[in-house]
């Protein structure tokens, strides 16, 4: 399968009632091996995370010709990059929306030079695990159960002039890890390119469904 693949299938199958957002993480990125403490958030994607994200527009259309496409992403170059990308690939300027900077989604780092030395020390898998299972101070990353119910309300919420439109939001798989071990109780520790979760959204809470090789997950959400 290709990138985006399996979010593009759960679309296929997808009931339309209701809002619907597409929170997916970037496409394929340059290294960030050897750049120093800030630095990365000026890492774009590859040449060939281009070609899969324009792809992944030319699919996302055929699956919805006739709905409106509302495009944001975060704010490191590579999401922007990204939705750049899935836009031309969706191509098709009538019913595509940019939002530029998706505002809702804050920084799950609450001290960058913290977070760093934790991932040098413990490596990305094992400092992810002990994060979502609450074991990481909130002074260095957010407690991702009040980050996700936070994050869920203002995808939920986000203004739209039509519920039939389709939101689509770039970020990380830090962005949307804390989502499902919040919602599925599920310590996934990374997601691939351009996969994320479909959300459901209606007047009472919202339904969250992701898939990849080894996963089918799915949940129910309720604002407080």
């Amino acid at each position: 399968m290709n990138h985006g693949d399996h979010i593009l299938n759960l679309l296929k199958n997808h009931e339309w009632d209701g809002r619907t957002i597409l929170l997916i993480r970037h496409s394929v990125r340059e290294s960030l091996q050897g750049l120093p403490d800030g630095m990365s958030e000026n890492v774009g994607i590859t040449p060939e995370g281009i070609v899969h994200a324009e792809e992944f527009g030319r699919k996302l259309r055929e699956i919805v010709p006739d709905r409106n496409l509302l495009l944001g992403h975060t704010a490191p170059r590579r999401c922007r990059m990204t939705a750049e990308s899935i836009r031309q690939g969706f191509s098709s300027p009538d019913t595509t929306r940019d939002l530029g900077i998706f505002p809702a989604i804050e920084s799950v780092i609450s001290d960058p030079k913290k977070f760093s030395a934790l991932w040098e020390e413990k490596g990305w898998h094992t400092l992810m695990r002990q994060w979502l299972c609450g074991e990481i101070p909130e002074h260095t990353l957010e407690n991702p159960h009040r980050y996700s119910h936070r994050l869920l309300e203002r995808l939920v919420s986000f203004p739209v002039e039509k519920e039939t439109d389709l939101l689509v939001v770039v970020a990380h798989d830090v962005t949307i890890l804390p989502i499902l071990a919040s919602t599925c109780s599920t310590t996934l520790t990374t997601i691939d390119f351009l996969n994320g979760i479909v959300i459901s959204a209606d007047g009472s809470g919202a339904e969250i469904r992701f898939a990849d090789p080894k996963n089918t997950l799915h949940a129910e959400w309720c604002p407080e």
